[in-house]
């Protein structure tokens, strides 16, 4: 994870299975050379090998369209190409952010994933709705759905994969619990945001879980490094 004055990532993965070591979803996060910073988070249809390799390619996939497309509806359609070309049967789910380190807005798009949800300073929580197709289903179907959104001071941003949410096999429970747990005094000076919601909201995970969580701290930071 990038290290980056005025911000701190934290993040964990668990298989589903306890022999696995391997399994299907991802998060990620990287720096582009212009300054902006590409956070991703990933869910591949299955587990165990098969879906890691293809969780690998497409992980890679957004990488390398990244670099090239300026937003990220525009890379989810290049990984959807890449995907369909390589592998025609697999179905994979994926959120997409461009945050820029001085100004603070993201720049996001989705493609059938689970709403990520940013918790303010105040306890109160939102999700970022970006609907849209999975990968391997868009068929040549540019999205162009693209949103933005300020990430004040204080705030915590979530990434997770339905693993999270989906324990009790109620979706909307899950949800429910994850806003009261984001909501709770216990996530603002949490330093280890992402292993306290795994903590808080599973048992023994059924699937996979990726968390990525993005903490927003003082401006001024940022500035003196810029």
């Amino acid at each position: 994870l990038p290290d980056i004055p005025g911000f701190t990532f934290d993040a964990m993965y668990q298989a589903a299975g306890t022999n696995d070591l391997v399994g299907g979803d991802w998060y990620d996060a990287f720096r582009l050379p212009d300054g902006r910073v590409v956070i991703s988070v990933g869910d591949v249809m299955g587990s165990g090998l098969q879906a890691a390799v293809t969780m690998s390619a497409v992980r890679q996939a957004i990488r390398g369209a990244a670099q090239v497309y300026p937003e990220p509806a525009a890379v989810l359609d290049a990984a959807d190409r890449a995907l369909r070309s390589e592998q025609p049967d697999r179905i994979v789910t994926a959120f997409l952010g461009f945050f820029d380190p001085y100004t603070h807005v993201m720049t996001y798009a989705s493609a059938g994933h689970p709403t990520p949800m940013l918790r303010y300073a105040n306890g109160n929580v939102v999700d970022l709705h970006a609907p849209d197709l999975p990968l391997g289903l868009r068929n040549e179907r540019a999205s162009e759905q693209n949103s933005s959104i300020y990430l004040p001071v204080d705030a915590l941003l979530v990434l997770y994969t339905d693993g999270l949410t989906e324990a009790t096999r109620n979706v909307l429970e899950g949800e429910h619990h994850l806003r009261s747990v984001l909501a709770s005094e216990a996530m603002i000076k949490e330093h280890h945001p992402a292993a306290l919601l795994r903590d808080s909201m599973l048992d023994k995970p059924s699937d996979d879980v990726a968390i990525l969580c993005v903490r927003i701290q003082d401006r001024t930071s940022f500035l003196k490094h810029w």
